[in-house]
């Protein structure tokens, strides 16, 4: 895989930045990948598997290096309550529990 000097430069900057560490692993794969190394010797320097590597690869093919930059694991998707709805709440549970 061939990347332009700017690209290149970008992926170099990103892995420089602790900010991007939790990406590192990606942007490696893709920097090693442009340096031509093998699948195997990818896996060997990063201690990861083929799977990862192909699916890594593949995204920034697609969509570029703003997708290997993105969080893709799933969460907790948290609702917050209004004060009043909190405060009806947590009224409703303690009197809950001083009931029994």
């Amino acid at each position: 895989m061939k990347l332009t000097n700017e690209e290149r430069q970008k992926i170099e900057e990103l892995l420089r930045d602790s900010s991007y560490a939790k990406y590192h692993k990606r942007l490696q794969i893709i920097y090693f990948c442009s340096k031509e190394k093998s699948y195997k010797e990818i896996m060997d320097l990063l201690d990861c598997n083929k799977t990862t590597v192909r699916r890594n690869l593949k995204k920034y093919k697609e969509f570029g290096l703003e997708a290997l930059l993105q969080e893709t694991r799933g969460g907790r998707h948290r609702e917050y309550m209004t004060y009043e709805e909190e405060q009806t709440f947590l009224k409703r549970h303690i009197e809950a529990t001083q009931a029994g």
